[in-house]
């Protein structure tokens, strides 16, 4: 009874100081007076302190548990990104703070955002290998040739000029020993495609080769890549010196008989051959040798 009286005492109470909770129910357990508070009705209320918390201890990473002869394909059977939990290797990658060493591999970004090859291990290729072989075919053994058009030089019907600058524009690619242009296409990825390009290339060429530029008319003999014995100072005093020597001797010959003739012939090859090949014993002794028959010099006795 006294237990009932203090509940309605303070009821009673809170409906003066609160005369909003005079609807509200209220609900409550009977206590025994007789009953001793037990350690669990004491702390049903209060919070555990963070000290009396269950602490879990982290987990050790794969790596501690691998062992030294697993199968690295059961690890990194597909490509995936960097993992350094999995990986036992002590890798480092990104800039070095404050001139030390680059930042380990826990927790690197760097890490992951390159692909790596770790599923491509020499076992894992092996093992892949030998999966294929048996559902693979044997290739074909044989002797592969390599053929192509062939087009020479003077099968252009090019002129000098023409020829001169055909060369010019090829490089390195005509062999001067076997006169021959050499035009190697791959970059398109068909093989008719590659032939009509090289086609296109020898048809440009051949055109670029017969225009002739404002500019190559203002070329002197200095300029030429190599001496030319036409219509050059050499063969002009050759001309006018034999042309002297017939009138003194009342000797009418012709121009055409004069350079055909074969001692201004040798003279043209012993001089075409110095100012092209360079100043050598034999070509100067072979120099000598047609100056002497070019003037009908006798060797003295």
């Amino acid at each position: 009874m006294a237990v009932r009286r203090c509940i309605w005492r303070s009821l009673a109470v809170r409906n003066r100081v609160n005369p909003r909770l005079a609807g509200a129910a209220f609900y409550s357990t009977p206590l025994s007076p007789t009953s001793v508070a037990t350690t669990e009705a004491v702390t049903r209320g209060r919070r555990a302190s963070p000290k009396e918390k269950q602490r879990r201890e982290p987990v050790p990473p794969r790596t501690e548990k691998m062992e030294v002869d697993q199968n690295w394909r059961n690890v990194y059977p597909t490509a995936a990104a960097f993992k350094s939990s999995v990986v036992p290797l002590p890798i480092r990658m990104g800039y070095p703070v404050k001139r030390g060493v680059p930042p380990d591999k826990i927790g690197n970004l760097e890490l992951i955002k390159i692909p790596n090859f770790l599923h491509l291990t020499p076992p894992a290729i092996k093992r892949h290998c030998t999966a294929l072989k048996g559902r693979s075919q044997d290739l074909l053994s044989q002797s592969l040739m390599e053929d192509g058009s062939k087009i020479r030089l003077p099968h252009l019907n090019l002129d000098d000029h023409a020829r001169k600058k055909f060369i010019k524009l090829v490089g390195n690619r005509y062999n001067k020993d076997t006169d021959t242009l050499t035009i190697t296409t791959d970059r398109c990825p068909l093989r008719r495609q590659n032939y009509d390009y090289a086609m296109y290339l020898l048809t440009v060429l051949y055109h670029e080769s017969w225009k002739t530029e404002a500019w190559e008319s203002d070329k002197t003999e200095a300029d030429m890549d190599e001496y030319i014995w036409e219509n050059s100072q050499s063969e002009k005093n050759v001309l006018h010196t034999i042309f002297r020597m017939n009138e003194a001797e009342n000797v009418s010959v012709s121009k055409e008989e004069v350079i055909n003739s074969p001692e201004v012939h040798n003279y043209k090859t012993s001089v075409v051959d110095i100012k092209n090949v360079g100043e050598t014993e034999d070509s100067i002794l072979q120099y000598k040798e047609s100056v002497k028959k070019l003037l009908h010099l006798q060797v003295a006795a």
